[in-house]
């Protein structure tokens, strides 16, 4: 029996993260006797056509399509008919944060099956059964997968037991040598005399014995002790694979590919401090430099960072999110924002590397709102002039099923309470970052044309007060320092941050993801170029990074800009519309209750009629 496992497009261009969750289920189920063809169709990036031939020609019995964001419907629904037209024999099943739209993916894109949660067990479980049928409805008794019985009726069998922490996310990189260009995933730490971005800022990355060094990715913990609710996971609280165990991982990383330079990649790091020091301890003696994705700000304390920081750490990342302690209630983020405030304080003290990462646009988001959060943001990056101030990672809030904010959108009447109209959605958002100023969902009561200026608004009060602080001839050194529009060859961008650092970190500039026009300079002595050229060239984004302390002062001229954007990508009256309303609810006084998302939703929307029960489990998430 043959087994194929493909992953789908997750950004318009792939990053240097690693297939993790489908390397895992590759080697688990190697491990007990089954061979899987992979074909990593997100890192090689075939033209369609090439990828279903690919498909085609091998003709296997069971096809697993990893699409581990829900941004990835359109892709999987085409590939799922293409194949099942030309193949109909063939069990196709789904996994991955995709599979929360459970019933749209089987009534609707030719899927026979959908795991629920975690893939390696569900997928064995799913590959022994394909021996002896290929009906979908004959799979009804394995747990963790959603599927459609004899009489088209939606079954959900609930969740398979979680993998031991031992198992989780244990792969063969070799699997990875096969089906891809490994040195996109383990690649050269220094390019000429430029380091690996996380690392260029800390002088111990620029020691002789380093030059030759690989950087790697490998997480250590799966899953998060929080449920933001903008967050869709599986995972039920969090797994810490044991110390000694990633021990292991680590020395066979630094044996095999040279590494020297690692990314943790973990949504939830260091919570369990006892767990943190052994992490420590271990890594320390490897001498390798590293970051960290992701550390809630009341877990994290000086002593702490200072124990991180002589084992080799170089830079953490917060989920933030906001600066107002409101939006702070909305998103369940469990923390005070003087945990914020502190978090960054400590971090920035240290000499360690951080970009704040906002998400706006939460429902009960305001101008009010905002302001705490330029508030907070401004303080966090003029703590020293050795920061940049435009090291910013914005995204507007984006509506993934199996998480309240996508609950609140179908009641609201936003994304539809159907199955078409949900499908339409998805096919909306997807090939979409959540950095998208054009596609992004409004979920606040603000007009769009006050919503979509609250980006730009941030990042000039930002960028501009670290100017009065520090001087314009200091920033404009700063600016031509970190960004590489000068650099020849150019430097890869990470696919990790959003606006305004994407626009530092790429040499092709632009107003959307979709739309690249570059900006070219060649003088000897580079300057920033003038605010006419930029004017002639449209390039509104780079503009204000360049020239923040002057736009600044017509940052009310930012709503204007939008409304005139907005009447032509929705009309006019649309647009007139939304300002009466806007102006009426001011005029009423009606104030927002700021508080859990997920508490509105469950306590203040009643049931949708149409809703089937058995998605109940997948629209709350775990």
């Amino acid at each position: 029996m043959k087994v194929m496992l493909v992953t789908t497009p997750i950004r318009p261009t792939p990053t240097s993260f690693p297939p993790i969750g489908s390397l895992s289920i590759i080697n688990y189920l190697r491990k007990r006797a089954i061979e899987v063809d992979f074909y990593h169709i997100d890192g090689m990036r075939p033209d369609y056509n090439d990828a279903l031939a690919h498909i085609m020609n091998s003709r296997p019995d069971v096809l697993g399509i990893s699409a581990v964001v829900s941004t990835a419907y359109s892709y999987t629904k085409k590939l799922a008919e293409d194949v099942k037209a030309a193949l109909p024999d063939t069990l196709i099943v789904v996994g991955g944060s995709l599979a929360a739209s459970a019933e749209i993916l089987l009534r609707r894109a030719s899927i026979d099956l959908c795991a629920l949660g975690e893939g390696e067990i569900v997928f064995h479980h799913v590959v022994e059964r394909a021996r002896t049928t290929r009906t979908p409805a004959d799979f009804h008794d394995i747990p963790g997968l959603a599927l459609l019985d004899a009489n088209g009726k939606l079954i959900n069998t609930g969740y398979e037991t979680q993998l031991g922490k031992e198992d989780i996310y244990n792969v063969d990189w070799r699997d990875l040598e096969a089906a891809a260009d490994i040195a996109a995933y383990i690649y050269p730490a220094f390019n000429k005399d430029k380091v690996d971005f996380w690392f260029e800022r800390d002088p111990r990355s620029y020691e002789a014995h380093r030059r030759a060094k690989s950087v790697a990715s490998l997480p250590t913990a799966k899953g998060c002790v929080a449920r933001c609710t903008f967050c869709h996971r599986w995972d039920k609280g969090i797994r810490y694979i044991p110390a000694e165990l990633i021990k292991e991982r680590v020395r066979e990383l630094v044996e095999r590919y040279n590494v020297g330079f690692l990314h943790i990649a973990d949504e939830n790091f260091g919570t369990d401090r006892r767990w943190l020091k052994q992490i420590c301890d271990i890594l320390k003696p490897f001498d390798i430099l590293w970051n960290v994705a992701g550390m809630r700000v009341n877990c994290i304390s000086p002593e702490q960072i200072n124990m991180m920081k002589d084992a080799g750490c170089v830079a953490i990342l917060y989920g933030m999110e906001t600066g107002s302690e409101r939006m702070l209630q909305v998103m369940e983020k469990k923390v005070k924002i003087e945990d914020n405030y502190n978090a960054i304080r400590w971090t920035v003290d240290a000499n360690l590397n951080t970009v704040v990462q906002l998400v706006i646009g939460m429902p009960g988001e305001n101008s009010s709102t905002i302001k705490e959060t330029i508030r907070f943001s401004t303080y966090a990056n003029t703590i020293n002039e050795s920061q940049r101030p435009w090291d910013l990672s914005i995204n507007y809030a984006q509506a993934l099923p199996g998480t309240p904010l996508y609950e609140f959108g179908r009641h609201k009447g936003l994304i539809g309470s159907s199955l078409e109209e949900e499908e339409k959605y998805l096919i909306q958002i997807s090939d979409r970052d959540a950095s998208d100023e054009f596609t992004t969902m409004n979920f606040t009561e603000s007009p769009f044309f006050i919503h979509r200026s609250w980006r730009q608004a941030i990042q000039l009060s930002v960028s501009s007060a670290y100017i009065r602080k520090y001087g314009k001839r200091h920033y404009s050194a700063l600016l031509l320092a970190d960004t590489r529009y000068f650099d020849k060859p150019k430097k890869n961008e990470s696919g990790y941050f959003n606006k305004p650092k994407l626009e530092v970190e790429k040499t092709l500039l632009s107003d959307t993801i979709h739309d690249t026009r570059q900006v070219e300079i060649r003088d000897d002595n580079p300057a920033l170029p003038s605010m006419l050229s930029l004017i002639r060239q449209r390039k509104l984004s780079l503009l204000f990074l360049c020239y923040p302390e002057v736009f600044v002062h017509v940052s009310f001229l930012l709503p204007v800009l939008w409304f005139i954007r907005g009447a032509r990508l929705h009309g006019l009256h649309e647009m007139l519309v939304q300002t009466s309303n806007w102006l009426g609810r001011a005029k009423s006084g009606r104030s927002t209750a700021w508080r859990s998302l997920r508490k509105i939703v469950q306590d203040d929307l009643p049931p949708l009629a149409k809703d089937d029960p058995a998605m109940e489990s997948l629209r709350r998430g775990r």
